[in-house]
């Protein structure tokens, strides 16, 4: 099959490949004029190893990265909240803490050796079907084409789930991240955070050769204020908060170094039409409260490359993909929209709530291997 694919982003580039190796002309078009991966670092967790693994780069990756045995997470006054240790699923269950970079360039080397052809500074924003083909239109109004169907992997944002004209429903969360890497010594093999009521959130994630990916949760429409009040307020603001970021702190001199994000949830009753199928946050973006985003990405590159290898038809591989992964996909969506506000908020009494009972609820062993299963990627899976 002839077959487009709207992002360059890990889902984008992970099915590009998976369908070129099975004898497929993949086409990738990305709105940027370079190819890379913005953001900091993420958790690979034992389901997205699983597709990594298959893919044949595992290897390479976890020895760049940093090995995961757990998370934590304190209150500011230093009473722990959490704590969670995957070796309580078995001696192989840890998640590695990686560079998104290093990821990226793992999959995009892939592309290139199964000859995915890419197209640069080319933002898919329409399509046109014909009903035999698809034609995918450019930010120029230029036709490209004709294709056998086009996977959508533009990311939370997609334009293309509005040209799909397909039912959702989307939330756009008050809070966001800043977010950047550097240098960081004193945290090692789990996720570090500190959180303070509803409102600041800090975190400190190992990624390897020493750095670590840093994130600072806040109210988005707080974000000029910060910048307005200088770096360095901000900088003692989160020392005081959580002491082991200073020396990635004293590698940031401008707020420009970092990333700004927002969050949001879309959920999607369906993911596919005639000629058009959406993976990754295309599909299903959510908040990152439980680090799941690009390990559902990889799972829906593998599935829908499976099932198209299996069907031999775009509209029966679109039904079966949508139909192994949607349980998995409403779980963990449904989870993140309930914990968010227990994290980030402007509801004071759920922070009550939740300093009271998350920290019995891994004393529960039941409890706890859920909980981990969870965490693990593991909960209601397709493999």
């Amino acid at each position: 099959m002839n077959i487009a694919v709207s992002g360059c982003g890990i889902a984008g580039t992970a099915v590009s490949h998976l369908l070129a190796s099975a004898g497929h002309q993949v086409t990738i078009f990305e709105q940027a004029a370079q190819c890379q991966a913005i953001g900091a670092g993420i958790m690979l967790q034992p389901s997205g190893q699983v597709v990594l693994d298959r893919l044949g780069i595992l290897d390479t990756i976890a020895r760049q990265a940093a090995k995961l045995e757990g998370i934590e997470a304190f209150l500011l006054s230093g009473r722990p909240l959490i704590e969670l240790n995957y070796g309580h699923l078995g001696d192989n269950h840890f998640a590695y803490g990686v560079h998104r970079g290093l990821l990226f360039q793992q999959l995009m080397n892939l592309c290139n050796q199964s000859d995915v052809r890419l197209h640069t500074s080319t933002q898919i924003c329409d399509f046109r079907n014909d009903g035999n083909d698809v034609y995918v239109i450019n930010q120029h109004g230029t036709q490209h084409g004709p294709f056998d169907f086009l996977v959508a992997a533009d990311g939370s944002r997609s334009r293309l789930r509005t040209a799909a004209n397909l039912d959702s429903r989307t939330i756009n969360y008050d809070y966001a991240a800043i977010w950047a890497t550097g240098p960081c010594s004193q945290v090692h093999n789990r996720l570090h955070q500190v959180i303070d009521g509803t409102n600041r959130l800090v975190g400190l994630l190992p990624i390897g050769n020493g750095q670590c990916s840093f994130f600072w949760g806040l109210r988005a429409d707080h974000y000029e204020g910060l910048v307005q009040r200088g770096l360095p307020a901000w900088k003692q603001e989160v020392v005081t908060m959580c002491e082991p970021a200073t020396e990635l702190l004293d590698s940031i001199n401008e707020f420009t170094e970092m990333t700004f994000a927002g969050y949001r949830h879309v959920s999607m009753p369906q993911w596919h039409t005639d000629k058009v199928v959406f993976v990754g946050d295309a599909a299903h973006p959510s908040s990152p409260h439980l680090g799941q985003g690009v390990n559902l990405a990889l799972e829906d590159a593998a599935c829908f490359a499976d099932a198209i290898a299996d069907t031999g038809t775009f509209q029966q591989a679109a039904v079966r993909y949508q139909t192994l992964r949607q349980r998995k996909v409403r779980y963990y969506q449904s989870l993140t929209r309930l914990l968010t506000p227990f994290f980030q908020s402007n509801v004071p009494l759920s922070a009550t709530c939740r300093n009271i009972g998350l920290p019995w609820f891994p004393r529960v062993p039941w409890v706890r291997r859920r909980m981990l299963q969870t965490l693990s990627g593991l909960q209601n899976g397709w493999f």
